[in-house]
C-alpha cells in the first residue's frame, strides 16, 4: 500500500467522521428546540419588552429580527409543512433561525473543545471520542430534566463563546481576539465576568510553576480592570434602558437552599455538565495537564457565582464549562488507561505467561 493510498483512506474517514458529526449535532440541536421550553417569549424579546434580565441579554436580537424576512417565511412553509410525521407542530422562521444558531454554536464549541484537548494531551488517544462526549454532556446538561426543563434563547451562544475562550487563553493568543470576544459576549450573556477570574488563574502558570503573585500583576490587571469597567458599564446601560421593563432580576439564595435539603433534586444537580463534576474534582490529580488542573479553581467561583443568581437545578447554569470538564475528564481516562496498560506490559516483561492469566492464578 503506497503513501498515497493510506493518506487518501486516512482523509475519507476523517470526512466521514466529520460528516457524522455534523449530522450528530443537527440532531441534538433539533432535540433541543422541541424537547424544551422556552422560557423567553421570543416576540416580547425582539420588541425590547420581555423581562429583565432576560432582556439585557440583546445579542440575539440580531439573528432573531432578521427572521421576519418573507424569503425565510416561504423556505419554512415549503420545507417543513410537508410531513405532518417529522412536523407534527407548525415550524416558524424564528426556530429555522434558533436551530441554525444552536448547530454552529455546537460545532464551534465542540471543535474548540477538541483542539484544547489535542494541546493538552500527552498521547492524544481519545481525539475521535471529545465531539460525542461533548454532544453527550450537552443533551445531559441542557435537555435531559426532571423539571425546570427550560431553554434560554442565548444559552449556546454563551457556551460556543466560552469554548471560544478557553481556546485564545489556552493557546495565548493575541490579545485582541480575547478583548474583542469578551465585549461581544457580554452583550449576549453577563456570565463572561467568569472569564475574568479564569485569564488571571491562566497568568499564574510560567515555566518555572504556579506563581500566584502574577494573578495581580499590572501585565494582568491592565487587561482584567479595563474589561471589568466595560462589563459594570454594559450592565448598568442596559438597566437604565430597560428600567421600565418587568423584572426578575432578584438572588436565588432561598430557591437554592431548598434544592440543596430536597433528596429528589439531587440527581439533576449531579447531572450537570454529563455527571463529570463530581469525576473531574475526586480524581483531579490524574490531570497531567498544569493548566486544565490550575483552571478548576474557577469550579468554586462559578458556584458560588450561580448560588447567588442562578438556579442550581437548572443545569444549563453549568453549562460553559462542559469544554473544560471533557478535557479534564478526557485527561484523566487517558491517563489512568495509559498507566493500567504501562503496568500490564511490566508485568508481562517479568513472565512468559500472558497478563490476562494472572487474575486466575491469584484466585486459584
Amino acid at each position: 500500500m503506497t503513501v498515497r493510498t493510506t493518506h487518501l483512506r486516512l482523509w475519507s474517514k476523517r470526512n466521514l467522521l466529520l460528516l457524522f458529526f455534523v449530522v450528530a449535532t443537527i440532531q441534538l440541536a433539533w432535540c433541543y428546540l422541541w424537547l424544551t421550553r422556552p422560557y423567553v417569549n421570543t416576540r416580547l424579546y425582539e420588541l425590547g419588552l420581555e423581562r429583565m434580565p432576560f432582556q439585557g441579554r440583546c445579542l440575539m436580537l440580531l439573528p432573531m429580527r432578521a427572521a421576519h424576512s418573507r424569503a425565510l417565511f416561504d423556505f419554512t412553509r415549503a420545507s417543513f409543512g410537508v410531513s405532518h410525521f417529522w412536523f407534527p407542530r407548525p415550524v416558524q422562521p424564528e426556530v429555522i433561525v434558533q436551530a441554525g444558531v444552536n448547530v454552529i454554536c455546537l460545532l464551534l464549541a465542540g471543535f474548540f473543545t477538541t483542539r484544547v484537548y489535542q494541546a493538552s494531551s500527552r498521547y492524544r488517544l481519545f481525539t475521535p471520542l471529545i465531539y460525542p462526549l461533548f454532544l453527550v454532556a450537552f443533551a445531559v446538561t441542557y435537555i435531559l430534566h426532571t423539571v425546570q426543563n427550560f431553554r434560554f434563547i442565548y444559552d449556546l451562544p454563551s457556551l460556543a463563546f466560552f469554548a471560544g475562550a478557553m481556546y485564545l487563553i489556552y493557546f495565548r493568543r493575541h490579545i485582541f481576539w480575547f478583548v474583542a470576544l469578551f465585549l461581544v459576549a457580554t452583550v449576549n450573556r453577563e456570565t463572561t465576568l467568569l472569564l475574568l477570574p479564569l485569564y488571571m488563574i491562566d497568568k499564574t502558570i510560567t515555566h518555572k510553576g504556579i506563581v500566584w503573585k502574577k494573578a495581580v500583576q499590572w501585565q494582568t490587571l491592565r487587561v482584567v480592570v479595563p474589561l471589568l469597567l466595560a462589563w459594570f458599564g454594559w450592565l448598568l446601560f442596559v438597566r437604565y434602558h430597560f428600567h421600565q421593563n418587568p423584572s426578575e432580576f432578584y438572588p436565588r439564595f432561598d430557591w437554592n437552599l431548598k434544592s440543596l435539603i430536597a433528596p429528589q433534586a439531587w440527581p439533576q444537580m449531579l447531572s450537570a455538565c454529563g455527571f463529570l463534576l463530581p469525576l473531574v474534582i475526586i480524581m483531579r490529580a490524574r490531570i497531567s495537564d498544569t493548566r486544565l488542573r490550575m483552571w478548576l479553581w474557577i469550579l468554586p467561583v462559578w458556584i458560588v457565582f450561580m448560588f447567588s443568581y442562578g438556579i442550581l437545578i437548572e443545569t444549563r447554569v453549568f453549562g460553559e464549562l462542559i469544554p473544560l470538564l471533557v478535557c479534564a475528564a478526557a485527561s484523566i481516562l487517558e491517563n489512568s488507561f495509559v498507566n493500567r496498560l504501562r503496568g500490564t506490559q511490566a508485568i508481562a516483561a517479568v513472565s512468559d505467561e500472558p497478563p490476562h492469566l494472572y487474575p486466575i492464578r491469584e484466585a486459584a
